[in-house]
């Protein structure tokens, strides 16, 4: 995985784990094939002593294909209307992290993913999904399945 050299050189490097190993609610991610080549870090975990007062993101799921390197960007946060604009800082959070760090190589083929610790209690369609959107955030969804090609 050449396109992780970045990432491994970066204060997450140390976090990094094979797999979903860094997941820390497996029951709530899954990749499609477990024979992926995926690595993931708990950002959250890996970045507190470092930014203790921050609102960090969780994890983050890597899967290089033809020397491509996709980026699941994962917040597993109760799901409810109140909840959003947390989400939406952690996000920006990340975005700046990334930026500061100058870690171009997750600057381009990401996502980022919201995932439900309970349940969904939002609407589909309220004006807070919107907000969420235009930050280029999914969810949030009771479950993610990560599939080889991130196609995202």
């Amino acid at each position: 995985m050449d396109q992780m050299q970045p990432i491994m050189n970066s204060s997450l490097g140390p976090c990094i784990k094979n797999g979903l190993q860094a997941i820390g609610n497996p029951d709530k991610v899954r990749l499609q094939e477990k024979r992926t080549n995926a690595k993931s870090v708990d950002i959250d975990r890996c970045l507190k002593e470092d930014y203790p007062n921050e609102n960090r993101w969780d994890y983050a799921v890597f899967i290089e294909i033809d020397a491509v390197l996709k980026t699941a960007f994962i917040e597993i946060h109760p799901a409810n209307e109140s909840e959003v604009d947390a989400v939406i800082k952690k996000a920006q959070w990340m975005k700046q992290w990334i930026m500061d760090n100058q870690i171009r190589v997750i600057t381009e083929n990401r996502k980022f993913f919201w995932v439900a610790s309970g349940n969904v209690k939002i609407t589909k369609n309220s004006q807070k999904i919107r907000l969420l959107r235009k930050q280029g955030i999914d969810g949030p969804q009771e479950h993610l399945v990560v599939d080889k090609e991130m196609r995202f």
